[in-house]
């Protein structure tokens, strides 16, 4: 059986994992029918990514004379007291549920003997 996850790796998962619900989040900004609608979402991202300290960039697009584009990413830089967790408890509430369990290791867990 594999050994249980540390406070540190399942801060650092559940880090990324924030960071992907952003990424899927600002989608959902791009899908609004209007510049404020989009803004508003954008700006809770913003917010979330800044105050967990999730790396944000922005996209800069150059037009260039021949028609073609070139797009760089820049940093952001916040104003934002980051947070970052001491302890993540150990409990996580399924409300009868599965529990599962994410894993890097390409291994499959083996039974105890």
């Amino acid at each position: 059986m594999n050994e249980d996850m540390s406070d540190e790796e399942l801060a650092n998962i559940v880090h990324l994992a924030l960071g992907e619900l952003l990424n899927m989040a600002s989608i959902v900004a791009d899908l609004q029918t209007t510049d404020e609608a989009a803004e508003e979402v954008y700006a809770l991202c913003d917010l979330v990514a800044a105050y967990y300290g999730i790396e944000q960039m922005r996209a800069t697009v150059e037009e260039h004379e021949d028609g073609s584009y070139t797009t760089r990413l820049e940093p952001v830089q916040s104003h934002i007291q980051t947070k970052t967790p001491s302890t993540i408890p150990g409990h996580i509430r399924t409300r009868g549920k599965p529990k599962y369990r994410v894993s890097d290791d390409p291994k499959k867990p083996q039974d105890e003997v």
